[in-house]
């Protein structure tokens, strides 16, 4: 079975930031918040997907890849 959630644990270590930095995305950068069950978070794998989907390339993108270098 595909795995459908992330606890916070297994969040921070999959995208390999500390827990501040994450705050940071999610009131910042628009990031998923977490959903609760009971006492328990969680974020949705495909909700995750989406947003790192929707970030942008580092190189190679087209959209201003280059723009600082002469």
């Amino acid at each position: 079975m595909e795995k459908l959630i992330f606890t916070k644990a297994q969040l921070l270590e999959e995208l390999d930031v500390a827990e501040n930095t994450l705050r940071a995305l999610i009131e910042q950068r628009g990031f998923p918040h977490p959903r609760k069950m009971g006492a328990k978070l969680f974020w949705l794998v495909a909700e995750v997907a989406q947003w790192l989907q929707g970030c942008p390339k580092a190189w190679g993108g087209g959209a201003g890849g280059d723009a600082g270098a002469q």
